[in-house]
């Protein structure tokens, strides 16, 4: 797997923790992150997954 994305992937679901323990806004990154992860796996040449 992807470095990136696993990076992306992790850090999203410590934001996702994060909205849930101390403020809703922190889900505003995991949509980010997830969005940029999308973009990442979606790439062409990477599609072979």
């Amino acid at each position: 797997m992807n470095g990136q994305v696993l990076f992306n992937s992790i850090l999203a679901l410590f934001f996702l923790a994060l909205s849930f323990k101390i403020d809703w806004l922190f889900i505003v990154g995991a949509v980010i992150l997830i969005y940029i992860n999308q973009k990442l796996l979606t790439k062409k040449g990477f599609s072979k997954l």
